[in-house]
């Protein structure tokens, strides 16, 4: 196991609300020292039509909003401009060798497109003990495609849980603040051999991390066939890549042809751009380090609106105290 599966501790960081100037991520707002705690939460919208294009004509009166079933004031609704740090995660097991060519062109595309203020990087992996980051965060779109250029594929039991795991973390865990985004996108076929991590634990670490994930899942070479546990190669797949997209408020994507990856590409830059930042603070309640689960409706027809499915509200520490992890 690489050093990168030590546990690492939770930073907890308390920002103080301003309407003029609104940080859109997880952390409670800072009171003072006589008001009651309560947090703000902060969350990233993508509303799409029923063809899959953004949408950016959407009003916050034709949304509402539910936190554990009880329906919340939304304070602030606007789009979100914020720059994007992102991990590209590139699945380099041998399953994968038919494929690598069209995913490289592809992520090319998405590099050589991405804005200037967007930092990236890329992670190569392929069984639990071969999870590498190729090229560290970078503006340089020359750098990245540099290292793109390198990626080859090697024989191993393909560890798809380990990667996204250790990818979220380190998107997660660089340079937090509250004017910028974070995100994965995922490039893999979605069958998970040998992984040390669960898929319960993954799915534990996105709703404590606020990292929006795409996947793009080349299922198309699995076996469909359903053997005893009901379930084919290619279904236990597309299941798990919907869980952890659907947990984040990201998206997965099942081209039909591995020549359909960059239509899959386009569809995700246009998601990573166009988007909304929400707030609200939760009526009736102080930050109690709980999960919380959130529900967002609109009574318009024509669209999909797609968020993280809740998050933990980290209590406030006291002055001098660290902050203890959600349990």
């Amino acid at each position: 196991m690489r050093a990168s599966h030590r546990t690492n501790g939770i930073l907890f960081v308390t920002i103080s609300l301003a309407v003029c100037c609104i940080a859109f991520s997880q952390q409670p707002t800072t009171p003072n020292q006589n008001a009651t705690q309560t947090p703000t939460v902060r969350l990233s919208l993508i509303v799409t039509d029923r063809s899959n294009h953004a949408v950016d004509d959407l009003k916050k009166d034709e949304i509402q909003l539910v936190e554990d079933k009880i329906p919340q004031a939304i304070a602030v609704f606007a789009r979100d401009e914020r720059p994007v740090d992102y991990g590209l995660a590139i699945d380099a097991s041998g399953s994968l060798r038919n494929s690598l060519g069209a995913m490289l062109t592809a992520a090319r595309w998405i590099v050589n497109n991405k804005r200037d203020s967007d930092e990236v990087f890329l992670e190569r992996f392929i069984d639990r003990d071969k999870i590498e980051n190729t090229q560290e965060f970078t503006t340089e779109k020359t750098a990245l495609v540099k290292s793109l250029d390198q990626i080859n594929i090697e024989g191993g039991q393909s560890a798809v849980i380990d990667g996204v795991y250790l990818a979220v973390k380190h998107v997660a865990e660089h340079r937090f603040s509250p004017d910028r985004r974070h995100a994965l996108i995922l490039l893999t076929d979605g069958e998970d051999r040998q992984s040390y991590y669960t898929q319960g634990q993954l799915l534990q670490l996105l709703r404590e991390k606020d990292v929006q994930v795409f996947a793009i899942g080349i299922v198309g070479q699995l076996d469909d066939w359903r053997g005893r546990t009901g379930l084919s190669q290619r279904e236990k797949a597309e299941k798990l890549l919907s869980a952890v997209t659907q947990e984040t408020g990201g998206r997965a994507f099942f081209p039909y042809k591995v020549d359909d990856l960059g239509q899959s590409f386009l569809d995700i830059g246009d998601e990573l751009r166009h988007q909304y930042a929400l707030a609200y603070s939760p009526a009736g309640r102080s930050a109690d380090g709980k999960y919380h689960t959130i529900r967002i409706q609109t009574d318009r027809k024509d669209v999909i609106v797609r968020a993280r499915k809740g998050y933990y509200s980290v209590p406030i520490p006291a002055p001098g105290k660290p902050a203890a992890p959600p349990a």
